[in-house]
């Protein structure tokens, strides 16, 4: 087995996460999955709080920041479709961020330049981050909706008998990628375009 470090600690609990979700996240689960025993475990992590911090970092260096194209609204696009990849990539992450309430240095830079990138936009300050608070929240809401609908069982053929509209929408079948693109654009003009004048 290789030598134990942060790297590896990081690397498997994340995959343990990944398979298992947070009821496989124990301390005990990653040393057996380490192959180490959960007291050589607590050598180099002091607790699970500790540990997920580890975690997150780990998913969140599988994203780094987009390189800027120096349009705004473009870097805005490409940090939101980055931020999707990465939770789509780690569905678990995100609850398991908010459970054990992770703030890393790498979430946020990212949260810096994200508001940052609205600042650009020439929106005065507090304008800028009403509409940075907003698209977080958005993009995050988009991207968990999806993860969910992805694993959604459509209702009954009775129930939607008298409901056409609702029929036509749950069999809608565009690409996923191409919708969030869609809403996230469009959310970021809309938002420019609503504040801007106020």
């Amino acid at each position: 087995m290789a030598e134990l470090d942060a790297e590896l600690i990081a690397a498997t609990a994340l995959a343990l996460v990944d398979a298992e979700g947070l009821a496989g996240f124990t301390m005990r689960g990653v040393a057996k999955a380490l192959g180490v025993t959960p007291m050589a475990l607590y050598h180099h992590v002091r607790n699970k709080a500790e540990l997920a911090t580890l975690v997150v970092d780990a998913a969140n260096a599988e994203q780094p920041l987009p390189a800027p194209t120096g349009d705004w609204r473009e870097d805005m696009w490409l940090m939101a479709r980055s931020s999707r990849e990465s939770m789509l990539g780690h569905p678990n992450v995100t609850a398991l961020r908010r459970t054990y309430r992770v703030w890393t240095p790498a979430i946020l830079q990212k949260t810096e330049h994200w508001v940052t990138l609205w600042l650009q936009s020439g929106l005065r300050r507090p304008r800028a981050l009403r509409a940075a608070a907003a698209s977080s929240m958005a993009i995050l809401g988009l991207v968990e909706e999806e993860s969910v609908l992805g694993s959604e069982q459509l209702p009954d053929d009775i129930l939607l008998e008298a409901r056409p509209n609702a029929r036509l929408l749950l069999s809608f079948n565009e690409d996923p990628a191409a919708l969030f693109e869609v809403a996230v654009r469009s959310m970021i003009d809309g938002l420019y375009e609503r504040l801007k004048h106020k």
